[in-house]
């Protein structure tokens, strides 16, 4: 393809050459970026330029930064590999299935023996289209949510990374025959870099925001929608103690929540999220947001905090290390294992933008601020009581 032939980098200076007051470019390991302010021609003839740089390979981005028009084009490498949609469909469909049987009553062991023994006819066995109808009716609820949740996230990274030419690839999904979750998430592989701090911020904060706006509505209709055994305004559990039943923490904004929509529950117990498959979602959904929002490295709120703060931002994430690691000894050791992981594989400091000398206007430092006071809402000091 003429997108990875050695010479489509040559012929492409020549063709880019005139829309550019000055051409830069920047080698990655998946191919070359040329970027710069763009030329008059390229300004008066804005319509016909994006029309010939669509006929290209490779990705652009045609925005105005400071009063002035900037040009970006992403070439891929000669070892940049297509879309794997196969790989995509084939993740997606498991994690499909993975998150209907979590979401239903079997777990996936006890599901897989059933399946078999509908598919070969064993005696006294469910026929196979009652049992997937039943997978469906029982876990279509969760799996539903959970998947528009994750996949609002992704997708918000993925477009907004596309707005900005970036070379990016569609979420993969992560099935785990894990119950009550059934998915690991999902995520996408940025394969260029950022160009400057405020793509930085809106491409960090698009999934983020995108996710949570899904997850609320259904956080609040499984809180309004749940009842207990009892007729209490929503299922309780007795507080885990040791040797009890695993329950699940809150943040700040599901206690809000929580009491302002059914009250307080009775001492010693605790409101049970379980009981509800969209308030699970939604809780799931918060969870996913705030470990997002930590900001380390590669992760959402690792990228806000260089959009707001620059290489200052290694700071806040070794504060946030300690942070971890003295929840991890005193509310739940799962946090010893995410501050080992966030180190070792997200790395603590941020790498730099392309463009450094563009800085963030008003507007997105105070939606910036805006996300780190999110965070704080949506951050569970104990996610887990009952395992580690």
């Amino acid at each position: 393809m003429y997108a990875y032939a050695p010479e489509a980098r040559e012929r492409l200076r020549s063709i880019l050459a005139p829309l550019f007051e000055s051409l830069h470019e920047v080698e990655f390991r998946n191919g070359v970026i040329f970027h710069g302010w763009a030329s008059a021609y390229c300004e008066a003839h804005r319509r016909e330029v994006e029309r010939g740089l669509r006929q290209l390979p490779g990705a652009f981005c045609l925005e105005r930064l400071d009063g002035r028009m900037h040009l970006t084009y992403t070439l891929p490498g000669p070892l940049a590999k297509p879309v794997n949609w196969g790989l995509h469909a084939a993740l997606f469909a498991a994690t499909v299935l993975t998150t209907l049987v979590a979401g239903s009553s079997w777990n996936f062991t006890t599901f897989l023996s059933d399946l078999a023994a509908s598919i070969f006819g064993a005696r006294g066995s469910t026929p196979l289209p009652e049992l997937l109808g039943r997978l469906v009716v029982e876990g279509g609820p969760f799996s539903l949510a959970i998947l528009l949740i994750l996949g609002s996230h992704e997708c918000g990274h993925y477009f907004m990374a596309r707005r900005y030419g970036m070379l990016v690839t569609p979420p993969f999904f992560l099935p785990a025959p894990i119950p009550p979750i059934g998915t690991f998430g999902a995520v996408i592989r940025m394969r260029s870099p950022i160009m400057h701090r405020r793509a930085l911020i809106d491409v960090g904060l698009a999934g983020p925001l995108a996710g949570l706006t899904v997850a609320m509505p259904f956080l609040v209709y499984g809180i309004l929608h749940t009842r207990g055994t009892l007729g209490e305004p929503f299922a309780v559990i007795p507080s885990w103690q040791e040797g009890g039943a695993v329950t699940f923490g809150d943040s700040l904004l599901t206690w809000a929540l929580s009491r302002l929509l059914v009250g307080v529950p009775p001492p010693g117990y605790t409101l049970d999220w379980l009981s509800h498959p969209f308030a699970w979602a939604g809780w799931i959904g918060l969870l996913v947001t705030a470990l997002n929002l930590i900001p380390m490295g590669q992760l959402d709120g690792g990228h806000v905090a260089y959009a707001l703060l620059g290489r200052r931002q290694r700071h806040v994430a070794c504060f946030f290390i300690g942070v971890l690691l003295a929840l991890g000894a005193t509310q739940w050791r799962g946090w010893l294992f995410w501050a080992v992981v966030m180190t070792a594989i997200l790395r603590i400091a941020h790498p730099p933008v392309v463009v450094e000398e563009i800085t963030l206007g008003p507007g997105r430092k105070a939606v910036g601020w805006a996300a780190a006071a999110i965070f704080l809402l949506v951050f569970m000091p104990a996610p887990v009581k009952g395992v580690f």
